[in-house]
């Protein structure tokens, strides 16, 4: 039995234009809002000892989501089915009351999770060693600060043995040591069988502790899936971003012989060979893949072919350039590709692809033997896809050991 199903789950908002509207719609009964959707058609399942992630931009509907799991809101539409006592530590601090003592705040913490009396007495001990607060157990929280928040609420929150744990970005606030522990606390309970649902922006942590993921974007799941698989789509789409944000996306474009001003060489098709497709036709490899490009060029016979000579850069989708080369910097010169001396060509292969997960195109140059010429181009041409399984960060996989200090 799932311990979570979410089925078509949504949330509107009413949103007012002046805060007089809303009394305004409760004196004439006539709607002065317009309804802001934080969530729509969200569907997913969490199983019993998994540890399921959630990312995606700020405003994407994570924390409505969060709080429907925690029941601290209804949905507007659909169903949420939940199979066990759920436990919550969402925004900082929630559900304490900031006059009171932590050790009242675990009173009333647990009372609200719905433990007895009698249950409260035997786990107080156990919360307040766990949260490391015996020497300000006796203060009021409102002079806590926010780490010691966190270790309170934490520590309250997993006390109770809950069937399902929902964690928020809040846990992040702790100190590193307090963060160590939640870890271990949390994987206690994933190998117990309990299900955990952790949001983050820390990818890392998403890929490394989460078998699956959903992406959140503006109230939608745009993925679902593997881990590796949703992170890897949720960074092509930050990097996009991040590149919008500082200049518009650089269209596919090449200079063709048809341009007014006559080239004496130009390129005639760059293809990626043997390569994997995707659903849409992009192709996609995974690291360590051989990688080949072939591209065919012509030229007029009154250049010869050592004139003519091709670069290429491979770009992400970010614009970071991850690596260029040329023939002239190789010192290799074109081929012929068939009984016409004009038609040229080369393939450019790397036997062990070391991009790690991105999404990345090629710039492809028709330069002359002192690379300051250029005959010809092709820009953000061959678009693919690299994946990598593994959690290693970067632009590429770089070979490496390790070994005993000398």
């Amino acid at each position: 039995m799932s311990a979570l199903i979410a089925t078509d789950l949504a949330k509107a908002y009413r949103r007012y234009h002046k805060p007089i509207d809303s009394l305004k719609e409760m004196l004439f009964r006539r709607q002065y809002h317009e309804k802001f959707w934080a969530l729509n058609g969200v569907s997913f399942r969490c199983e019993p000892g998994e540890v399921l992630g959630v990312v995606g931009d700020n405003g994407a509907g994570k924390s409505s989501l969060l709080k429907l799991l925690a029941g601290t809101m209804q949905p507007t539409q659909g169903e949420l089915q939940i199979n066990g006592r759920v436990s919550a530590i969402l925004e900082l601090g929630s559900g304490f009351h900031p006059d009171f003592t932590g050790l009242e705040n675990i009173h009333l913490g647990c009372a609200m999770l719905g433990l007895s009396a009698e249950q409260i007495a035997e786990k107080v001990d156990e919360i307040i060693d766990f949260s490391e607060l015996a020497n300000f157990i006796d203060q009021p929280v409102k002079t806590y600060s926010s780490g010691m928040f966190v270790r309170l609420a934490f520590s309250v929150v997993t006390s109770v043995d809950p069937d399902i744990l929902v964690v928020d970005e809040a846990l992040s606030v702790g100190d590193q040591h307090f963060q160590k522990k939640s870890m271990d606390r949390m994987m206690a309970f994933k190998d117990q069988g309990k299900a955990l649902v952790f949001c983050s922006h820390s990818l890392y942590h998403v890929k490394e502790l989460c078998q699956r993921a959903i992406w959140l974007d503006k109230g939608v799941v745009r993925a679902q899936g593997d881990s590796g698989d949703v992170i890897d789509q949720y960074n092509d789409h930050v990097r996009m971003q991040n590149r919008m944000s500082v200049a518009k996306p650089v269209a596919t474009e090449r200079v063709t012989k048809d341009n007014k001003s006559p080239l004496t060489a130009y390129l005639t098709a760059a293809t990626l060979l043997d390569s994997l497709q995707e659903e849409g036709g992009i192709a996609y490899y995974h690291t360590g893949d051989s990688f080949q490009v072939q591209v065919l060029a012509q030229k007029q016979s009154s250049l010869t072919i050592e004139d003519i000579h091709i670069g290429i850069i491979i770009k992400r989708n970010d614009g970071v350039q991850c690596f260029g080369v040329s023939t002239v910097l190789d010192d290799v010169a074109l081929f012929m590709t068939g009984d016409d001396e004009n038609e040229l060509g080369v393939v450019y292969e790397i036997p062990e692809l070391s991009l790690l997960s991105g999404r990345y195109t090629l710039e492809i140059w028709l330069i002359d033997t002192t690379s300051a010429h250029v005959y010809d181009s092709m820009k953000s041409c061959c678009e693919f896809k690299v994946r990598h399984s593994g959690t290693e960060v970067g632009v590429s996989y770089i070979k490496h050991q390790w070994s005993a200090p000398v």
